[in-house]
């Protein structure tokens, strides 16, 4: 190992151990900024740290089930099922199986290259039918989505890439319930939900009473306070922060 190599893995440890620290102090949504720093520390220090998230949201869930195998989960909004993917590791390393959602031609077409479980093309929302979507073609191409739902302040910082590229196309959509009956997976242990802006009108409409999911990962870009609301009011409590996600457990979960 090179001088220049060995002092880099130093500094990295280093940091580690003070995001870990940080981590021990803080419970306010700082915490998501923390935990992604983290994440990304710990896989530049170790091949061995297999996670493939974002922002941790996959060892966080993978800690929150203890490392358990062969449990289920709904990936919404997989994207090509690869990058910054919250259930890959579970998946391939913990045996999960489940399903993935994501209305784009183009990466559903690469995540059932990829991926063993089911990869349905669709758009979730609240309602079944169809709707206008916003593909985002280059720049922040993990980010598109319906345009009735977009919040128009991240849309407008989309727009703001470089190498920005949309299309406006239309897309089948269906409603969370509908996936989960259909695909025989009605009570997921844990679901990944990253839709751009949709999140919160799809769990407004959401029949919890018929689904018992234990673990969420919600994306919330703008911080809104009233997903929390909903969450909280069917019986979830908010445990972390990963991000812009929001992990959300069961409270009577076993």
């Amino acid at each position: 190992m090179t001088d220049r190599l060995a002092e880099a893995r130093r500094l990295l440890a280093e940091e580690e151990r003070a995001l870990a620290a940080a981590l021990r102090g803080e419970r306010s949504r700082k915490r998501g900024a923390l935990n992604r720093r983290l994440h990304e520390v710990r896989q530049a220090l170790s091949p061995a740290y297999a996670y493939t998230s974002q922002a941790g949201q996959d060892f966080v869930v993978d800690r929150i089930f203890d490392g358990v195998r062969d449990l289920t989960f709904a990936d919404i909004g997989g994207y090509d099922g690869l990058t910054g993917s919250n259930t890959l590791f579970l998946e391939e390393r913990r045996g999960w199986t489940g399903i993935l959602v994501e209305p784009v031609a183009r990466q559903i077409a690469k995540a059932r290259d990829l991926r063993f479980c089911p990869c349905i093309q669709c758009a979730v929302a609240p309602r079944d039918g169809e709707a206008e979507f916003i593909e985002i073609r280059d720049g922040y191409t993990q980010m598109s989505g319906l345009k009735d739902l977009y919040d128009p302040g991240i849309l407008t910082e989309v727009r703001a890439h470089d190498r920005h590229d949309e299309a406006v196309t239309r897309v089948e959509t269906r409603t969370l319930s509908r996936i989960l009956t259909e695909a025989g997976l009605p009570d997921p242990h844990f679901v990944s939900l990253d839709i751009e802006g949709g999140e919160l009108e799809v769990l407004a409409n959401f029949p919890f009473d018929q689904h018992e999911v234990q673990v969420w990962a919600i994306e919330n870009n703008t911080a809104d306070t009233r997903l929390r609301g909903v969450m909280e009011s069917v019986g979830y409590d908010l445990v972390e922060f990963c991000g812009p996600d929001e992990i959300y457990r069961l409270r009577d979960a076993n």
